[in-house]
């Protein structure tokens, strides 16, 4: 097992063959992915890997300024601050909140159960009432139901805190963005179904965003998501792409709904993807699927926008249909 390093990304992609290193250059971030043989010499040993950033690069790096580049965190030298105006909790929040909530009804109710039925089968040997053998069924009735919803619970919320997460992590990335960025999370557009997790609204355009936190194997080819399951991959048809378009449609017809044409102006539908193994095989037709940390940039190399009174108009509109509204200032 090979591997290709993204040192802007900080991750890496196992390789096994000739073909997959050969297909496989840049990291979906676009910076240059970088070959070792062995995982840890990309962090242990320092000329082996300012050889291989040499190679990869096909000129000389310096190690002073490849230390700083490719190595060094971030250090939080951005001065700006956001003022965070917040209408609630968002969706994301209330459902993770609703499943926990009867995750902890469930074990008090299995508690209860278990107590239940103890004391009522002391009672039983003590008096052989009749009353108390009801009273130990109720008791074992209450555990198998409280423990059933504890179980359910925990499922059911699961991919929930997992979103919940993820929605953070791309709203503290989306916060670095430059004063002239309105940020607008988990907006609900009258009228249509289901919730936004992110716009975006700046010199460069208007960005919906859908972010997703997911484990497992997925392979993107176009507008076709695959997860590999026991190595068969499997076709997801209602994925994070289908949903994004949906909100960039849902977006549009908003606009239109308010007067506001969109015809000559940037909406760009954008997946952050929070997922330890995955690859864009090829690109998607009408969005793009980042990592999470690189949606700023992607945004701020965007081409700029000439219709400023209309990204004025449209973040009017948007700001009574959002949870949660992020404003710069220094």
């Amino acid at each position: 097992m090979s591997y290709l390093v993204c040192y802007k990304c900080d991750v890496y992609y196992e390789v096994e063959t000739e073909e997959e290193i050969q297909e496989l250059t840049h990291c979906v971030c676009g910076e240059k992915l970088v070959f070792f043989e062995y995982l840890e010499d990309s962090y242990t040993d320092s000329e082996s890997l300012y050889e291989a950033l040499n190679e990869a690069d096909g000129a000389y790096v310096d190690l002073d300024e490849a230390s700083d580049e490719h190595m060094a965190p971030e250090d939080g030298g951005n001065q700006q601050v956001r003022e965070i105006i917040s209408n609630g909790t968002t969706f994301t929040e209330k459902k993770a909140s609703q499943y926990l909530k009867n995750q902890q009804n469930g074990e008090l109710l299995t508690y209860a159960g278990v107590i239940l039925f103890l004391i009522s089968l002391f009672a039983i040997f003590l008096t052989l009432n009749i009353f108390y053998v009801v009273l130990t069924l109720v008791g074992v009735f209450l555990g198998i139901y409280g423990n059933s919803l504890t179980t359910q619970s925990k499922k059911d919320g699961y991919s929930w805190e997992k979103g919940l997460a993820g929605e953070k992590i791309v709203a503290d990335y989306l916060n670095t963005l430059p004063k002239d960025y309105i940020i607008y999370n988990d907006v609900k557009l009258p009228g249509k179904g289901g919730n936004i997790d992110h716009i975006v609204i700046g010199p460069t355009g208007i960005y919906v965003i859908e972010t997703k936190k997911l484990t497992g194997k997925y392979r993107i080819k176009g507008n076709q998501w695959l997860y590999y399951k026991n190595g068969s991959p499997l076709e997801i048809k209602n994925n994070p792409g289908t949903q994004v378009r949906k909100n960039t449609l849902d977006l549009l017809n908003f606009l239109a709904e308010k007067g506001i044409s969109t015809t000559g102006s940037w909406i760009t539908g954008l997946v952050a993807f929070n997922c330890p193994d995955f690859r864009v095989l090829e690109t998607p037709q009408s969005y793009k699927v980042l990592i999470p940390r690189t949606v700023p940039e992607y945004i701020m190399n965007g081409r700029k926008e000439s219709n400023m009174e209309l990204l004025g108009r449209a973040a009017l509109e948007l700001e009574p249909c959002c949870v949660e509204l992020s404003l710069a200032r220094f």
